[in-house]
């Protein structure tokens, strides 16, 4: 949990240092805010990561109680369906609490240096938000600090879907590293496909792309974001039973 933060904080904390160039009037955080900024490349290294900071407090915790021995005794004193479980959900709990203290620290950080004023698609045209790079952008003009709280919600929950299919696949991986590192090479796999497997209008199907409140390079699409998020908690929820039969002696 320790490192995670660390890691975390330490990008958000670096995309901060961007407040010691001058910063044109009209800004506010809801231009400039991590998940938003178009001027720096830290935020796209942090969705990227996104998915390896989720999963290391407890991505793994699954595979190393069962290669320890320790889970064949818990599940002694409860049923099996009950403790695998709870491990899945002190994955995802863990993994959206992190991403979530992540980005709230951030924007609440531009709070205290910036005017907490409405943007304006006139005057904040120098970030190009509009409806091809972000979603429910009506929202994010006439309730900035709604669009924010959703956005993060949004990230957060991919959080934890992420250190979830790290646990209910870790089970199946000899190498711990390997098994860690799951999440973000089906990252990877997934960015690197939308690059070569293109849907209609380039949009974008890759979480380290439709995570972020305004992408920084492709389009997003509400419906093609949805059936991903779904399809991801589809597999969520099939190898997590799948896991319990083969958990079984």
């Amino acid at each position: 949990m320790v490192l995670a933060s660390i890691i975390a904080l330490s990008i958000c904390g670096l995309q901060m240092i961007q407040l010691l160039k001058p910063i044109p009037a009209g800004n506010s955080p809801y231009t400039r805010w991590l998940s938003i900024d178009p001027f720096s490349f830290l935020p796209i290294i942090f969705f990227i990561l996104l998915p390896l900071i989720a999963s290391i407090p407890a991505g793994t915790l699954l595979k190393n109680d069962v290669d320890s021995g320790l889970f064949a005794k818990v599940k002694l004193q409860s049923p099996l369906q009950r403790v695998m479980w709870s491990y899945i959900g002190i994955a995802f709990l863990t993994g959206f609490a992190i991403i979530t203290l992540a980005l709230l620290l951030n924007l609440a950080f531009y709070f205290t240096v910036l005017p907490n004023i409405k943007p304006d698609n006139l005057l904040n045209s120098n970030i190009l938000l509009i409806n091809q790079n972000t979603m429910l952008v009506s929202l994010y003009y006439a309730h900035p600090l709604l669009h924010a709280a959703i956005s993060i919600l949004f990230a957060s929950t991919w959080a934890g879907l992420f250190s979830v299919f790290v646990t209910v696949t870790a089970i199946w991986i000899k190498n711990a590293f390997v098994a860690m590192s799951l999440g973000l090479v089906a990252q990877i796999v997934v960015l690197m496909l939308n690059s070569f497997i293109k849907l209609p209008n380039s949009v974008s199907y890759s979480p380290a792309d439709f995570l972020h409140e305004m992408s920084p390079t492709v389009n997003v699409n509400l419906a093609v974001t949805s059936i991903v998020t779904l399809l991801m908690l589809i597999y969520c929820i099939v190898f997590s039973q799948i896991g319990v039969k083969h958990l079984v002696p």
